[in-house]
């Protein structure tokens, strides 16, 4: 059987005990229907992971008692080789959660939503708080699936414009079906700034001023490949070249 690994915001030391929220309680107790001694994985980036079980379940409150730290290799073997920087053009629906799912499988570091001029999302200030909210949530979720140990931070939406963009020895890209470049046959800093537009995809005044920031315009080949498609893609073939894959 499978053991459940869950992500706790908090300290976690050996021989301990701690007291899950009322979220993650409900999940552990109702929907995957836990009991008493049984065990899961609770894990962050700052303490790593523990073997736990749990000690008591309550109705609104589930009991666990850490009981043996995890192998220190582990953190190390699922940290990515490179720390890449997702800029992603806001969609519809469903897209939006896919994409920030997937990439966090992908070992994506950091994920930005950005407002573009063809792209048709535009939050109100009163959502933007509870949209971080349920990205999180999701990304959380991937790393519990995937065996991250570190969570990729999400930033608030920013306008294309808006973006403060790193030094110029971070490698950056942009994709985009006009792109002439290609990938590097290798990069140096081990750092990447991914820009990917939304379903209308960039302008091209956007494509004009990522040239200016120093973004490599490149496609992955002759098929136009939508919004929540393309991030996985183009993770799937840096991690290869560059890194863990």
């Amino acid at each position: 059987m499978r053991i459940s690994r869950v992500y706790f915001e908090g300290l976690l030391a050996l021989n301990s005990s701690i007291s899950l929220t009322a979220e993650t309680s409900h999940y552990l107790s109702k929907v995957l229907r836990l009991r008493v001694d049984d065990k899961l994985v609770l894990f962050n980036a700052e303490c790593g992971e523990y073997l736990a079980r749990i000690g008591r379940i309550e109705k609104k409150e589930v009991q666990i008692e850490l009981l043996q730290q995890q192998s220190s290799l582990q953190h190390a073997d699922l940290d990515s080789a490179i720390k890449i920087h997702l800029f992603l053009g806001l969609s519809r629906g469903d897209r939006m959660d896919f994409a920030i799912q997937k990439s966090t499988e992908l070992g994506v570091s950091e994920i930005t939503p950005v407002y573009t001029d063809h792209g048709e999302v535009r939050l109100q200030t009163d959502r933007v708080q509870k949209k971080l909210q349920h990205w999180c949530k999701i990304a959380i979720s991937a790393c519990e699936q995937s065996g991250r140990l570190d969570i990729p931070l999400i930033h608030k939406p920013r306008a294309l414009h808006e973006l403060e963009l790193a030094d110029e020895s971070i490698t950056k890209l942009m994709l985009d079906p006009s792109g002439s470049d290609k990938l590097p046959a290798h990069i140096d800093s081990k750092s990447i700034e991914l820009l990917i537009g939304p379903e209308g995809g960039f302008s091209s005044t956007e494509i004009a001023a990522a040239q200016g920031q120093g973004f490599k315009i490149i496609s992955l080949g002759s098929r136009i490949l939508r919004t929540e498609t393309a991030p996985v893609a183009a993770l799937a073939i840096l991690q290869h070249k560059y890194g863990d894959m």
